[in-house]
């Protein structure tokens, strides 16, 4: 249900605290319909640019006392650099909100400018006296809180690259992203064989090049178009391995080089190759375990790439009911109460958000082309509130469409009912490739009350299955992209192709050039299947426990900072290590449930 506004109470000295930051007051100043009328953005690159780390004279103002104990010195320490920080997380939050505006090219340049400035002075900070004193302080600590912040800020800390090698990948990477995302690029068709309606001559021989072929009213030049009207199977497979090969040889050389930076980073810090590197911060923390996993998660669905257009034009929707959007939101806010989540609407475009009574944010909601929800501020507990804006249709009477608010919720939700003091234990997971199970969980939890089942051979649940597999393979194809040429657990990639889409890939060395992902997640492009699977096996094994509520504040606001494996073990009803977890999400991506179980967590 939805409710009336309460008023809001905050601690005078909080308050006064928060407003008092210029950093964030200039933030709370703008709302999402500012913008079009003026610019914010050279007076947020202003106080972008005078912001100060935190020095030795600043931190200093929080002095300790003599007579104080150790873990008050340690906790008023955190709680210092927390207050120093807070400026800075805001600031570079704001700016990736403002990066989706149509800035103009002055006010692009100010941005890139200051995000320049933002990087290399957390660099700096990073390599302080100051940091490295306040890094064994926190170290020492005994807090959860305190020890989650103390592994958050150590990855940020090891992970911030030299600038000479940041700005060589950052190049390499945008040479790579462009080459696959280029729309320049038109297939030339020469012959007769795979003619299509008078279209363009086609040959057996089908390459990528500038050239437009002719066009008439029956089709649109597309390759989604071609693929689904052309009867012909060799012809269709070889369009699709054309266009997926078409940046194979401008993007060989920018791949090299970023194989190589990484490589010598991984040398520097006495890995093997960059998966050792990567993999010694994840939960799945050997490539052993990456590789097992990935060969649990593969499955057989004989749907080659080429083949799926016409296999989703043949196939029927799953059906539902069609909402407005606010009537959506108040379908969801409902199923949300049980979870001791609360929505008020202020006015149609402005809503709060609490959690058991707790402002927990705020949400700006617009109508627009695309379902969206963009951060404005975070949530940190006693500091202030978060804001997020929220983009929807005005109808959704799709399965695709309701999902994808539902995942926008989701996300929305998970993030503001974090409830740590701390701003990275709220924005920064354990460890990357377990940041988003509470997130997945609570979609997977919230499609599962709201959403029909989407019905076998429907074309949702065909297309769930080809994408699952197309993940996995990419993830195979991004590992061994970055382990040493004489790994033993690379894959064979043909093979792999084969085993899961039933047709095998003729140059399948150009599979790394075809997505732009391989560049910037790396081997860890695993994270996202795996998250979901261990997501999907939670909700398995919590589903029928009758307090819904306990399972959601342990596993997303986890005011405690209880560690992934003690909120697992708890939720799992067992002592969890990599391989049992591997067994249990093997069937993860499965549309029905192989595994039921009854609940287990907290049968008291």
């Amino acid at each position: 249900m939805w409710h009336t506004p309460k008023s809001i109470s905050v601690p005078t000295a909080n308050l006064r605290q928060w407003l008092l930051k210029p950093a964030i007051w200039c933030l709370f100043c703008f709302n999402t319909a500012a913008y079009a009328a003026v610019s914010p953005i050279p007076l947020l690159v202003e106080q972008c640019l005078n912001y100060q780390f935190p020095t030795k004279s600043n931190l200093d103002n929080q002095a300790n006392k003599p007579n104080e104990n150790i873990s008050f010195i340690i906790e008023n320490e955190a709680i210092a650099l927390e207050r120093n920080l807070i400026g800075f997380f805001n600031i570079n939050d704001r700016l990736k909100y403002y990066r989706h505006f149509p800035l103009t090219y002055a006010d692009r340049e100010r941005v890139l400018q200051c995000q320049l400035y933002l990087a290399d002075e957390l660099a700096l900070f990073f390599k302080s006296a100051e940091f490295q004193s306040i890094r064994f302080k926190l170290a020492a600590s005994q807090d959860p809180n305190i020890q989650a912040l103390a592994k958050r800020i150590n990855r940020l800390a090891k992970n911030t690259e030299k600038p000479y090698d940041k700005a060589q990948l950052h190049t390499a990477q945008a040479t790579f992203k462009q080459g696959v995302s280029s729309q320049s690029l038109s297939l030339n068709f020469i012959g007769e064989r795979c003619k299509l309606d008078q279209t363009a001559a086609i040959t057996e021989q089908v390459t990528t090049e500038q050239v437009t072929p002719q066009r008439n009213k029956s089709f649109n030049d597309s390759l989604a178009s071609y693929l689904i009207k052309q009867p012909n199977e060799q012809c269709r497979k070889q369009v699709w391995q054309a266009y997926q090969g078409r940046a194979s040889v401008k993007n060989h050389t920018a791949l090299m080089q970023i194989t190589e930076l990484r490589q010598q980073q991984a040398t520097q810090a006495g890995f093997t190759d960059y998966v050792d590197t990567m993999l010694s911060q994840q939960w799945l923390a050997e490539p052993s375990l990456v590789a097992k996993f990935l060969d649990a998660q593969t499955q057989a669905i004989n749907i080659a790439p080429w083949d799926l257009g016409q296999l989703l034009a043949k196939a029927q929707s799953t059906k539902v009911e069609s909402y407005s959007s606010k009537l959506w939101l108040q379908q969801i806010g409902t199923v949300l109460e049980t979870l001791g989540i609360r929505f008020s609407e202020v006015n149609p475009k402005l809503y709060r958000i609490y959690h058991e009574d707790r402002l927990i944010g705020e949400v700006y909601v617009n109508l627009g082309k695309r379902i969206k929800a963009k951060a404005i501020r975070h949530t940190v507990v006693g500091q202030q509130f978060g804001q997020f804006e929220l983009t929807l249709l005005t109808d959704l009477n799709q399965y695709k469409t309701q999902s994808q608010v539902i995942n926008v919720i989701a996300q929305i939700v998970s993030q503001l009912a974090s409830g740590d003091k701390y701003y990275l234990n709220n924005t920064l997971g354990e460890t990357q490739d377990s940041a988003q199970i509470d997130l997945l969980w609570l979609q997977t939890w919230l499609k599962a009350k709201l959403l029909p089942t989407p019905t076998q051979g429907s074309r949702e649940a065909i297309l769930q299955r080809y994408s699952a597999q197309l993940q996995v393979f990419r993830a195979k194809v991004a590992l061994n992209t970055y382990l040493a040429a004489d790994s033993t657990n690379k894959f064979d990639l043909n093979k792999a192709f084969t085993l899961a889409f039933g047709k095998n890939w003729d140059n399948i060395s150009d599979s790394a050039y075809s997505f732009s992902a391989i560049v910037y997640q790396g081997p860890i492009y695993y994270q996202n299947i795996w998250q979901q699977a261990v997501a999907n096996d939670i909700y398995q094994s919590t589903k029928d426990c009758q307090n819904q509520k306990r399972v959601f504040n342990n596993l997303v606001v986890n005011e405690t900072a209880s560690d992934l494996a003690t909120r697992l073990q708890l939720l799992l009803g067992e002592p969890i290590t990599s391989d049992s977890l591997i067994k249990r999400t093997q069937y993860a991506f499965n549309h029905q449930d192989q595994h039921p179980r009854s609940c287990t967590f907290l049968r008291q």
